[in-house]
């Protein structure tokens, strides 16, 4: 029996993903900082969402019939689902899997059906997001500490692009999720907590690299982060 569930995998993804870079950092230049740390969060925090994003595309079929039998299990309960999820057991070889991870959108989608509907905007957002943004992501996480990888202007430039996609995808899917009231029989904690304060993650953090992104390019070093 694996003695890791999802919640457990999560945390410590995001303790090591964050940690790892920031300790990087230090070594490299001798100083901490709350822009570098917040960065570090996001884009590897981004990385892995990337994946589940492209498993979104890659799946949709297997994901709208999970989503049919979780409707089914949950009916008007769809947070036992969330809860269920979380400490469902883990295995390594379904960590890797692009196919267990397909479970986040079948069960996100008794939240917003949308997201198993491969005709609306969120599932094409995402999906585009997955395959556009994952390299970048991971040029960004790397250059902020090692500078010599890509000159800082380029990366600014690079930088603006992907935040603002990320930033104003975010936007348009929360007027889209409003306008269509997809909020109709949820309480107002479950939408703040599974599609506010989720999405939110990727208005904020986008908005902070755009600034950090115009201060590598006017500065054209990487001072922004020490």
């Amino acid at each position: 029996m694996s003695v890791l569930n999802v919640g457990i995998f999560l945390v410590l993804f995001v303790v090591i993903s964050t940690g790892l870079p920031i300790y990087l950092h230090y070594a490299t230049h001798g100083v901490v900082t709350a822009i570098h740390g917040c960065m570090a969060f996001f884009l590897s925090l981004n990385t892995l969402i990337c994946l589940w994003e492209i498993a979104l595309g890659l799946y949709i079929s297997h994901i709208q019939a999970d989503y049919k039998k979780l409707k089914e299990k949950y009916g008007d309960k769809p947070f036992d689902s969330v809860t269920d999820f979380f400490v469902h057991p883990l295995p390594l070889s379904s960590a890797v899997s692009l196919r267990f991870w397909t479970k986040v959108w079948s069960t996100y989608s008794l939240y917003d059906p949308s997201y198993q509907n491969n005709e609306s905007f969120g599932f094409f957002i995402d999906v585009g997001n997955g395959w556009s943004t994952i390299l970048p992501s991971i040029v960004w996480l790397f250059a902020i500490t090692y500078h010599d990888l890509v000159d800082p202007k380029v990366l600014g430039c690079i930088g603006i692009a992907k935040f603002w996609q990320e930033m104003y995808g975010t936007v348009i899917y929360a007027l889209s999720y409003f306008f269509n009231k997809r909020y109709t029989g949820r309480t107002v904690g479950e939408v703040i907590l599974f599609v506010g304060l989720t999405n939110g993650l990727w208005f904020a953090f986008p908005i902070l690299g755009i600034y950090c992104s115009v201060m590598m390019i006017f500065t054209n070093s990487y001072n922004v982060f020490l």
